[in-house]
């Protein structure tokens, strides 16, 4: 069975709330999502830094769908990481053309 887009979001928001701050679903090699004020944000991983994080993202349904296979494979083993650097961050993030999520 196919998850909707809106399925997608409210599951990831139900797992990561479970979470400690700063807790991403790691979906991809380079891109996480994380919860902040009950919204899904993503976030593409610095290629150049091992804890670095990079660009912000949206995670809207163009996102979920590039990612498809990738979040199937998640939900069937959930794989988080705890990024301390992740509360600065979000402080700090450049700002997100189109803020969705």
């Amino acid at each position: 069975m196919e998850r909707t887009f809106e399925q997608t979001i409210a599951d990831l928001r139900m797992l990561l709330r479970d979470e400690p701050p700063c807790t991403t679903a790691d979906i991809t090699d380079s891109a996480v999502v994380y919860l902040v004020g009950g919204r899904i944000k993503g976030v593409f991983l610095s290629a150049d830094e091992p804890e670095g994080l990079d660009e912000p993202f949206a995670v809207d349904a163009w996102f979920v769908g590039q990612v498809e296979e990738n979040l199937t494979d998640w939900f069937a083993n959930p794989r988080f990481s705890h990024r301390p650097t992740l509360r600065n961050w979000t402080l700090d993030a450049p700002p997100l053309e189109s803020a969705v999520g």
